[in-house]
């Protein structure tokens, strides 16, 4: 199992894997009882699926025609499993099919892995995620908060860089130059 810390190396090892033939998904929450034992959760989660096996002995399910798993951890709050094709003897409906993954980090993250236009693996923030940037960066433009409005500034520009966020960056950047104009603001961060 993938153990990560920041953003970018979630969404950097769910592409990965989506992108390599892991054709479904599933996506499990630690409850916040339960994040001091997530080592010991993730360690059984492990051992069940046998996500820790060697490339080579992988190559050699796949060529047997037996399912390969794979699992990406998130910090102490979440993660994703991910699987081949293949034999397999899980539960019905246990893994769903991905063609558009939604992963929700906290109450205000969450991410949407999909395919552009270009066949590409790719994520970008959740409509109801990108809805509260944009709102809070015109109350903060609105009222004149430019403390509020430089957190934001940093929040964004920690976001990974893919080609779906970067074409919410560009929107973003659209909607904050209106709101200057409007409210007459002349500070100098920019997203992204």
């Amino acid at each position: 199992m993938k153990q990560t810390q920041t953003l970018k190396d979630f969404t950097k090892q769910i592409i990965h894997y989506l992108g390599s033939g892991y054709t479904h998904a599933k996506v499990v929450k630690i409850p916040p009882k339960k994040r001091h034992k997530s080592y010991y959760i993730t360690k059984k989660v492990s051992e069940y699926y046998g996500t820790n096996i060697s490339r080579g002995r992988r190559q050699q399910r796949r060529r047997k025609g037996l399912v390969n798993y794979a699992a990406v951890a998130f910090q102490d709050r979440l993660f994703v499993l991910l699987r081949t094709n293949g034999e397999h003897n899980n539960k019905p409906n246990e893994f769903i099919k991905v063609s558009r993954l939604k992963v929700e980090l906290s109450k205000w993250i969450a991410l949407i892995f999909f395919r552009n236009e270009e066949k590409r693996w790719t994520c970008r923030l959740a409509k109801e995620t990108y809805r509260r940037f944009k709102e809070d960066f015109h109350l903060a433009i609105k009222n004149g908060n430019g403390y509020k409005y430089n957190q934001l500034c940093a929040m964004w520009k920690n976001l990974p860089h893919w080609r779906g966020i970067g074409r919410q960056t560009s929107e973003l950047h659209k909607y904050i130059k209106e709101q200057k104009q409007l409210y007459s603001r002349e500070w100098s961060c920019i997203v992204g």
